[in-house]
Parts: structure tokens; C-alpha cells; sequence
């Protein structure tokens, strides 16, 4: 009996285990190793860093995703022995594995700038959220009561950091009404290094998200790289610095430090690269998808956005070719998709660029709501799905006023 192993289970592990399920015959057994013992919808980390949102509406347990189907282990993966073709546990456990499939993401990645990895708070994990929460209540706490200002400055204006800062608007003002303190004592800046937000987008896009920002009271600051952040400022490579209370960092990732540490040969951000079947180069039976792969668009050449559509069809296409492989199949190529993007600004208001349609305020999130319910129709039961859907979007019912 063949033994198949995915290693995390973010888009790309759980399309990847999904896929296996539905085509194997009982010629193979799925091992899925990760950290946690749930699949966590990052996209929706930020309800959790602006709200008292119970944690578990983000995160989906493997138990209902997969049954019994998919044999869990969990643990921090510390090295892939290649070579031996075993998974080496921190605590010195090992698992052999005939195919591999890496799905083991990105962490954040602060690009060595000085002082940024003490002072910041990153967000990339459920703890992430909590925290950031939980820093900012304090510094509300600590400062607005008296009457002083509190600035939470976000380092980057990506997708992340401007779904943030939208969401940050929110909580401000539940803040500041649920205390009746002025509104105008929580700060919110976004420090972009590039000339515009959302710079993968339309400027036309770029540009109402800024507008959409500013009206609520966001400063944004444009042209601007950090270069260097002490424990009460952030100084920019402009020469001007910024006072923060909380300072959350969104600017950027790299890949797992595993596969490095494993003596795979890796790029600038960590990612391995791949062919065009998802295999890592010069290992057929070492597959790799997601953050972690570097996978160019060969209509473009440019490396493929890092986002979870993508994600999962890198996982569906590794999982069958692994299926391929073992049944002595020729491998079939990964067919690039991706059909654009969704970003939500603040309440019942989304900007969608998407290949079959452009559109900004309800009706864009209205489709970031059918999305998600279709995702959960994906990879769990009708019912299940349909249930939890309803009670994250629970706004659908009783809208915010």
C-alpha cells in the first residue's frame, strides 16, 4: 500500500485531500501532517483581529472536512529527509512517505528591516488576530480613557492591509460608541511602499478603495518603504517618522523555512520551484503547491498570484498527478486559472475585478459572499456548510446599522 502525506493544510493541502479522497481506489492511504488540527480561512483573519467573533468560526476541524477518510497527524514538521523519503518531527518522531506533497505556505516575512520583527505584530495565523485585538484594546484602554490619541499604523497596502484598515474603521467606531469617546481619538494610517494601494488591481480600483479609505478617516501614505522601526516610531526611507501605539505588519511573506533547511535549492522567498506538473525539480515523487512553489504563468512568465484560487488548483493538480504516478500514468500539466479578485472596504461595500465582471459596492460583496459559500460547498457536507456560512455571515440576516 502506497502512502501519500500532505504536509499542511491550507487552499492548496485541503484541495489536494479532497482530490485524493474522490479518485482513490484503496490503493493508497492519505496522511495529512499539520500544525493544527484545523483548516483556517485566512481571508477572514482580520474579523478576528476587529472583533470579538468567536475564533472557531474561522477555523474549519479536519474531522468534518475529511472524516475518517485522511489519517491526521499533528505536529511541527522540522526537516523532509529526501533521501530516506521521512518526515522529521520536532520532537524527533519520524514518517515515511511514498509521495509527498508540500503544502506548507508562507510565514511573514520582515525583510530584514531593522527593528520591524520586535515591534510589529504580524498577521498570518489565528493567534496573530488575537493578538492584535488584544493590543489595541489595551492601548485604548490605557490612552483614549484620558483623552489621548491612539495610532495604529499597518505597514503595507495590499490586499491584507487594506481589508484591514477597512475592518479597522469598524471596530473604531463600535469602540468609540460602545465607550462614547470621540471617534476622532483612534488614528488608522497605511504606510505603502509602492504609488498606489492594491497595485495588482485597475488604478481605477486602486483608487476608490483609497477614496473609500480616506473618507473614513484613514491616512494613507504612498511612496513610502520603512526602514526601520523602534519601539515608539517608524522611520521611512522619505526621512519622516511615525508614532504608533500598534503597529501591525502586512508588507509581505516568504515560504516555509523547511524545505530550505531540507536542502532543497530555493529562491529569493524561500519557494521551491516546480515543472509544469507541480513536481519539485529532480524529485518525482516531491510535489509542491501554494506559497510555497514558485510556479510561473507560461502565457506571462510571471510567477502566479499567491491567492487561494490558485492555491487549489496547484492541490488538485499535484494530487493527481501523484494518483498518476502510482497507477505508472503520464503526468498531465497544471492548467493556470485565476479569475481575479474581491476585496471588501468596510461593511456591506466590496470592490470585484474579476474575468466576467467589474463592480464595486453591494453587489461586489454579494459575490464575496456567494464565493465563500461556495468554497464551504467544496470541501464540506451541504447541511454543515450551509450552517456555518450562516453563522459567519451572520450580518446577512441582521445587517449592521
Amino acid at each position: 500500500m502506497k502512502e501519500i502525506v500532505v504536509l499542511g493544510c491550507g487552499f492548496a493541502g485541503v484541495a489536494a485531500c479532497k482530490y485524493l479522497i474522490r479518485k482513490l481506489n484503496g490503493n493508497a492511504n492519505i496522511t495529512l501532517i499539520d500544525k493544527n488540527s484545523y483548516h483556517l480561512f485566512t481571508p477572514s483573519l482580520y474579523e478576528v483581529a476587529t472583533s470579538e467573533e468567536p475564533k472557531k468560526n474561522i477555523t474549519i476541524p479536519f474531522s468534518e472536512i475529511f472524516g475518517t477518510k485522511v489519517r491526521f497527524v499533528k505536529g511541527n514538521v522540522s526537516l523532509i529527509d529526501y533521501e530516506n523519503n521521512l518526515i522529521r518531527f520536532d520532537n524527533s518522531l519520524n514518517y515515511s512517505y511514498d509521495y509527498l506533497i508540500v503544502a506548507l505556505g508562507s510565514v511573514s516575512s520582515d525583510f530584514n528591516i531593522e527593528g520591524l520583527k520586535e515591534h510589529s505584530l504580524p498577521l498570518k495565523w489565528l493567534e496573530d488576530g488575537v493578538k492584535i485585538r488584544k493590543e489595541i484594546e489595551s492601548a485604548y484602554h490605557k490612552k483614549v480613557h484620558q483623552g489621548k490619541e491612539i495610532n495604529i499604523v499597518v505597514g503595507g497596502g495590499g490586499f491584507s492591509g487594506t481589508e484591514l484598515s477597512a475592518e479597522l474603521i469598524n471596530y473604531k467606531n463600535r469602540l468609540s460608541k460602545h465607550h462614547k469617546t470621540s471617534f476622532d481619538l483612534i488614528k488608522i494610517t497605511i504606510i505603502q511602499g509602492s504609488s498606489c494601494l492594491l497595485k495588482e488591481l485597475d488604478e481605477n480600483v486602486s483608487k476608490l478603495a483609497q477614496k473609500r479609505l480616506e473618507k473614513n478617516g484613514v491616512k494613507i501614505i504612498l511612496d513610502s518603504h520603512i526602514k526601520k522601526v523602534s519601539k515608539d516610531f517608524i522611520e521611512t526611507d522619505t526621512g519622516n517618522k511615525y508614532s504608533y501605539d500598534v503597529f501591525i505588519w502586512t508588507g509581505g511573506v516568504k515560504a516555509s523555512e523547511v524545505l530550505e533547511k531540507s536542502g532543497f535549492k530555493v529562491n529569493g522567498r524561500g519557494q521551491v520551484l516546480v515543472n509544469e506538473y507541480m513536481q519539485v525539480l529532480n524529485f518525482k515523487n516531491v510535489f509542491a503547491v501554494g506559497d510555497i512553489a514558485e510556479y510561473g504563468d507560461p502565457l506571462t512568465n510571471k510567477a502566479v498570484p499567491g491567492v487561494a484560487e490558485v492555491a487549489q488548483g496547484e492541490g488538485r493538480a499535484a494530487a493527481r498527478n501523484v494518483l498518476r504516478s502510482i497507477k505508472n500514468k503520464d503526468l498531465k500539466a497544471y492548467k493556470y486559472e485565476h479569475t481575479g479578485y474581491i476585496v471588501p472596504l468596510k461593511g456591506k461595500f466590496a470592490v470585484a475585478q474579476l474575468s466576467f465582471v467589474k463592480t464595486a459596492g453591494f453587489l461586489g460583496w454579494v459575490l464575496q459572499q456567494v464565493i465563500f459559500l461556495v468554497y464551504l460547498l467544496e470541501i464540506l457536507p451541504f447541511k454543515k456548510a450551509l450552517m456555518r456560512w450562516n453563522k459567519f455571515e451572520m450580518y446577512l440576516i441582521y445587517p449592521v446599522k
